[in-house]
């Protein structure tokens, strides 16, 4: 066994852990201009970006510059203008506030404000190896991960291109569960499926190793067991997919990400299917398919989780069934059809899918094109398990 990873230097997980943000900052011996870089919404509806720049003023920043258009699924060119503020405003480092968006827009702001040129230019397979400005990353979501990771995803022509370098992993992330009181149960319920998807899928990677698995089944367990208190409102729940998520970062940061991703991001690039939505309408294909190609994976899985079989059929029928009921309980559509995608889009989704080559040969069983074009056919109809 054998691994290579980097991590944030400070890791806070606390309820009101934000009111820390000028202790870190001091510990950390970061100074002078920073740049908050968030959405345009919701951290000022809250009262976030203001207690932000307050927390910023009473750490004693000679400057603080808000970034705040940051849109979902990032797109090379937001990415490359903060990039140009970030440089032309000398900033010394970067706050990254709300979901996966805004810490991946956050990480490229310091690829690009550093490096120089545009996002595109750091796109898979260049891997950055620059030293960038620090990130320090307060996630507004249970299921990005990107707090954790060494992973940006940034999209550009309708595809999701993958910035990575250790350099990206946040110097320090704060978790502050008070953060989710205000996230909607649908995007609580999509970025759940998030995590989980990461969780599942670093087990079926080429990395996968005892300590990416301890993460990743802990992280499932977590999920499984949260989801639908979550879902309703409980704030304990909440915080438990918080941590959830930042496990299963652990896990797809010393490992990856496999096939749900490379075929659900067309659905977010062209049909604005939100990305934890999109992989939840692949994951249980990913079940299936390993249980016939990756059963040794699948059962070790199925037994951790302390489903007692043997037999990986019957463990892929018991995982889906769990699945199954995560997706009803938050009325999640099942099927491509239900989301309006048209058969038409068959091939265009399999030739999409298998174009994200990271995805696809980072499989233990790196699935062929007929595999992947049974797994469309199965989304199209959806697996349900009553």
């Amino acid at each position: 066994m054998g691994f290579l990873g980097a991590l944030p230097r400070l890791l806070l997980f606390e309820r009101g852990g934000i009111e820390k943000l000028p202790d870190i900052i001091s510990e950390l011996g970061l100074s002078g201009r920073c740049m908050l870089v968030t959405g345009k919404r919701f951290a000022k509806s809250s009262g976030y970006l203001d207690k932000l720049r307050g927390l910023l003023e009473s750490a004693g920043m000679s400057r603080v510059v808000i970034f705040d258009r940051v849109e979902p699924n990032p797109s090379a060119n937001i990415v490359d203008e903060g990039g140009r503020i970030a440089a032309e405003h000398e900033i010394d480092f970067l706050i990254g506030f709300g979901g996966g968006s805004a810490i991946d827009t956050a990480k490229g702001i310091a690829v690009v404000a550093t490096g120089g040129g545009s996002i595109i230019n750091y796109f898979y397979p260049v891997e950055v190896k620059h030293s960038t400005m620090p990130i320090i990353a307060i996630p507004t979501t249970c299921g990005t991960g990107s707090e954790v990771t060494k992973y940006a995803v940034i999209s550009h022509g309708y595809r999701k291109n993958v910035v990575l370098g250790n350099g990206l992993v946040p110097i320090a992330t704060i978790l502050d569960a008070e953060v989710l009181k205000y996230l909607p149960k649908d995007i609580l319920a999509h970025t759940a499926f998030d995590a989980l998807s990461h969780a599942i899928e670093s087990c079926f990677h080429v990395r996968s190793n005892e300590l990416t698995q301890m993460f990743s089944v802990e992280a499932v367990r977590t999920i499984l067991e949260n989801f639908m208190r979550a879902y309703d409102g409980d704030f304990e729940g909440r915080e438990r997919l918080l941590y959830a998520s930042m496990i299963a970062g652990l896990a797809i940061n010393f490992s990856g990400t496999v096939v749900v991703h490379g075929l659900g991001y067309y659905l977010t690039e062209k049909y604005n299917v939100p990305h934890g939505l999109a992989n939840a309408l692949f994951l249980p294909q990913l079940i299936e398919y390993s249980s016939e190609r990756m059963p040794e994976k699948l059962v070790m899985l199925c037994n951790r989780l302390g489903i007692a079989l043997d037999d990986p059929g019957a463990c892929a029928r018991a995982i889906l069934r769990k699945l199954d009921e995560l997706r009803r309980y938050a009325v999640l559509p099942s099927s491509l059809h239900e989301i309006g995608v048209p058969e038409a889009e068959f091939e265009k989704l399999v030739d999409e899918g298998l174009s994200y080559r990271r995805n696809i040969e980072n499989c233990i069983a790196p699935p062929s094109r007929e595999d992947v074009e049974r797994m469309v056919r199965s989304a199209f109809r959806g697996l349900t398990h009553d």
